[in-house]
């Protein structure tokens, strides 16, 4: 990809519903040749996978998991030290758990990549969608509705499914690889998600919410000194409070989903899509917002805990959640 073609690639998706950059700013031009061969390895997968079936999305993206992992040392090390102390298992268990949580990953990046050119019946097939009614009386009193998911079994689809049937919006995470963040934002854009970048995320989310609209928010990665400090399987973490916040401000509900994926994953693999009955933190005045935003973000960990606990070699352990510097700062 040349300078000229990677920089119309990048204009064309590198902005959100506001107009705010979904790029990283810690992006640097040195990378450009890496994230161009990247993504166009990516682009070549998903255009091969247009033609695949489900099945073999899955069977291309154990093999991808697998690859990974026995490639990846580093990872493999944190996604089953992780594994060891939060779930308090030995290490072969915690190899099994990580090497499995690689395969999920590996299969979810396919379907993800395949869900663009898939029909809304096709989804339908595919993901196992309930719990549409919690979502519906939410958005009945309209002031919008978060949900919050994790990365666990394919969050994608999840995604993907709300959004065909609500009018839907994600907070994204900025990647520092250009060419890769935007391809993931032609994806998802395709799958009928607008897209609201993190680093400026509070004014257009409220605005979405305040059209009844409905935002997709996952949490579960760590926050940075911006987040709250509180325990994740009894460890401390910078943990992401924006979904309460955002609640708290817009009277928004808060309802929990996951997608999870069904065994046997390669004869069968479907997602069961699962959204929880809304919750609403409430503080009667300004004063009071801190703690309720504390207590209720307390709530998100301890589901979020029940689905990972629930599904444990699903949930994407190889991320840094956990940091020395926030053990220190307690």
């Amino acid at each position: 990809m040349s300078d000229i073609e990677a920089k119309k690639f990048s204009d064309e998706w590198s902005r959100d519903i506001n107009g705010a950059e979904i790029v990283s700013g810690r992006y640097k031009t040195s990378g450009a040749a890496r994230g161009a061969l990247e993504a166009g390895v990516a682009r070549a997968l998903s255009a091969s996978l247009e033609r695949a079936s489900w099945a073999q999305c899955r069977a291309l993206g154990c093999f991808l998991g697998l690859a990974y992992f026995a490639a990846g040392s580093r990872r493999r090390a944190l996604a089953v030290d992780n594994i060891s102390r939060a779930l308090d298992l030995n290490r072969a268990q915690s190899l099994r758990i990580a090497r499995r949580s690689a395969q999920n990953w590996g299969m979810t990046t396919c379907e993800f990549l395949r869900s663009p050119s898939v029909s809304h019946r096709e989804i339908r097939e595919y993901v196992d969608f309930q719990g549409a009614h919690h979502l519906e009386t939410a958005l009945e009193a309209g002031r919008g509705a978060i949900v919050v998911t994790a990365h666990l079994g394919n969050w994608e689809l999840l995604a993907s499914t709300v959004a065909r049937e609500f009018k839907s919006a994600g907070i994204v995470r900025p990647l520092s690889n250009a060419a890769a963040q935007n391809l993931m934002a032609r994806v998802r854009r395709a799958n009928q998600i607008a897209l609201i970048s993190k680093n400026a995320a509070v004014r257009p989310s409220l605005k979405w919410l305040k059209s009844n609209g409905t935002l997709i928010v996952l949490p579960d990665r760590h926050a940075g000194m911006q987040g709250e400090l509180l325990p994740l399987f009894g460890r401390p973490t910078r943990f992401e409070n924006s979904p309460v916040r955002l609640s708290l401000l817009s009277g928004a509900p808060i309802l929990m989903a996951y997608g999870a994926r069904r065994a046997p994953w390669l004869r069968d693999g479907h997602i069961e899509a699962r959204i929880l009955p809304a919750f609403s933190p409430q503080a009667a005045t300004k004063n009071e917002r801190a703690a309720a935003t504390t207590q209720g973000t307390r709530r998100v960990i301890a589901e979020l805990e029940a689905m990972v606990r629930a599904y444990p070699d699903q949930w994407s352990w190889m991320l840094r959640r956990w940091r020395d510097s926030d053990a220190l700062s307690r």
